[in-house]
């Protein structure tokens, strides 16, 4: 035998073996999947700035709420469903009402309107957190009204929104 004929046949050996060594691993290489974020709504964006970085939790329903009187408002409804617990909260970024007129909140069925209370001022806009032991979840628009005091019907809607 030639020492041509041994490098030869040790360098096409390395190769072959190279080979297999890299379809092997070609093989046995785990796939990473990275997640992709849930893109965040423009509103719920500004809402969860406005209350100081607030954070919805991932498995609850959100609906943007926007404003229907000509004005600069906005808000987010927050929906859940557990445990035999109904929890509703609204979040919105709305100017303070003149005096004598509170926001109040509502979930609406058609013409039927469920009072979900007076929002609050709270974290730098108002806030309702409503809770039932019925579920709602199949009531799917959001309105929240400007009312005078002592008259407790849906007057000015302000911000309206669906789930």
């Amino acid at each position: 035998m030639k020492t041509r004929d041994v490098v030869t046949g040790f360098i096409v050996l390395t190769v072959l073996i190279a080979g297999v060594l890299w379809f092997r691993n070609l093989k046995n290489r785990k796939t990473v999947s990275i997640p992709t974020p849930t893109p965040i709504s423009i509103i719920e964006k500004k809402v969860t700035q406005k209350f100081g970085g607030l954070k919805i939790p991932a498995n609850a329903d959100k609906a943007d709420l926007k404003d229907v009187s000509g004005g600069v408002g906005l808000g987010e409804a927050v929906r859940t469903y557990q445990n035999g617990k109904f929890s509703l909260t609204i979040l919105a970024g709305l100017p303070d009402p003149k005096t004598g007129y509170f926001y109040q909140g509502w979930i609406v069925n058609g013409t039927t309107y469920l009072s979900l209370g007076k929002l609050r001022v709270a974290k730098g806009g108002h806030l309702v957190d409503f809770t039932s032991t019925t579920n709602y979840s199949n009531i799917k628009n959001v309105v929240v009204t400007l009312e005078k005091v002592f008259n407790n019907t849906p007057e000015t809607r302000i911000l309206e929104g669906s789930f």
